[in-house]
């Protein structure tokens, strides 16, 4: 099981976490550089996915059945917070608070994970739930994947990662930064993050396929050595462009390639990593949410003085939650999707891997 990889996306959900709750903590914790988690996940993603489905594409698993597995995996949490977002605005309205209004053409378009492109929110993508955004780039870069793979060789991915190295160098000098993506003044630049990041993490796993990493580095320095980059103060200007670039060009594919060369030894600490990844997802998702609920308890009752020990609170509260959502609704959700989609009659259907999101086992179901 891939334990260091799930402390990884872990630790960076956390971060990113921070990064969407600075009320909650007045800006103590808002660390300047942790948007690029997202260069992390899309890394790591491409890795799991290459490790979980190359053998099943020659082995027959279409490109439909791929696209349902995979909607299957990602939408339960995801129609999670946007319910959470969307159901508790007709309460807050009738408590007096200002809300987004609950406009069909944002809401319909949301409930299948398609980004808004009306004018709405200032041009958020995923106004219910911001941080949705990457599950529609994450989705392109799946299908892309699954779509070219049969004429995807080695020497074809070394040609779209170089290519697509060049569009996301030029996203954050045209840009200023890789914090796009999510708003559509800067929607294009989601694809650059996307494609390099996605294909280098395939690419990451074909090569430690080929060549086996020789250097062993702990988890706990590889863990260490992610918080420095994303909690890193970089001005903005050249240097900022530069650091995003190099971090996601050159550091972050090595990184993965050692990350994905070791793993813990201990038991638990194998158990704290796949429990941190494993809630990860569900973090990632409902956080937003969360807080919203909670910023809207605190307009009707008082707003307490943000601090760290507030934030804190949350986090911990959110990652209870999160724990709770992922084993007792996504998973039994995803069974019975499962179980409703599947093939009628003697069809049989290569089994797929949970996904991206989860600890993979090469033979997991």
């Amino acid at each position: 099981m891939f334990y260091t990889i799930d402390g990884l996306r872990g630790i960076a959900a956390l971060l990113v976490v921070c990064r969407h709750i600075v009320p909650l903590h007045a800006g103590h914790l808002n660390f300047q550089s942790s948007y690029l988690a997202v260069e992390l996940f899309f890394l790591f993603s491409g890795f799991v996915i290459a490790h979980a489905y190359d053998k099943r594409f020659e082995a027959g698993l279409g490109f439909w059945e791929f696209a349902k597995v995979r909607f299957i995996r990602l939408w339960p949490l995801y129609i999670l917070g946007f319910a959470i977002a969307v159901l508790t605005i007709p309460a807050a309205r009738m408590a007096g608070l200002k809300t987004w209004p609950l406009d069909p053409a944002v809401v319909i378009p949301g409930i299948f994970m398609l980004p808004i492109m009306v004018k709405f929110a200032g041009g958020l993508l995923y106004p219910f739930n911001n941080p949705s955004w990457t599950l529609f780039f994450e989705l392109v870069g799946n299908f892309a994947y699954a779509l070219g793979f049969k004429g995807l060789s080695n020497r074809r991915l070394a040609v779209v990662v170089l290519v697509s190295a060049g569009c996301l160098a030029w996203t954050a000098f045209y840009f200023h930064s890789l914090d796009v993506g999510y708003n559509r003044s800067h929607f294009a630049g989601g694809f650059g993050r996307v494609f390099f990041s996605f294909f280098a993490g395939v690419a990451v796993y074909r090569f430690q396929a080929l060549r086996p990493c020789p250097v062993r580095v702990s988890p706990w320095i590889l863990m260490a050595v992610v918080v420095y980059l994303l909690t890193t103060t970089i001005p903005r200007g050249l240097d900022r462009e530069l650091y995003d670039t190099v971090c996601a060009l050159v550091i972050f594919p090595v990184f993965a390639y050692l990350a994905t060369a070791v793993e813990p030894k201990s038991p638990r600490v194998q158990k704290a990593f796949v429990l941190g990844g494993g809630a990860s997802y569900a973090l990632y998702l409902i956080h937003a949410p969360l807080g919203g609920v909670l910023n809207q308890f605190f307009t009707l009752y008082g707003r307490p003085k943000g601090s760290i020990a507030l934030a804190v609170t949350f986090i911990a509260c959110a990652s209870v939650i999160s724990w709770l959502a992922e084993r007792y609704y996504d998973r039994p959700m995803r069974k019975w999707l499962t179980a409703l989609t599947k093939p009628k009659g003697n069809a049989t259907v290569p089994p797929a891997p949970l996904g991206a999101s989860d600890s993979i086992k090469p033979q997991s179901t």
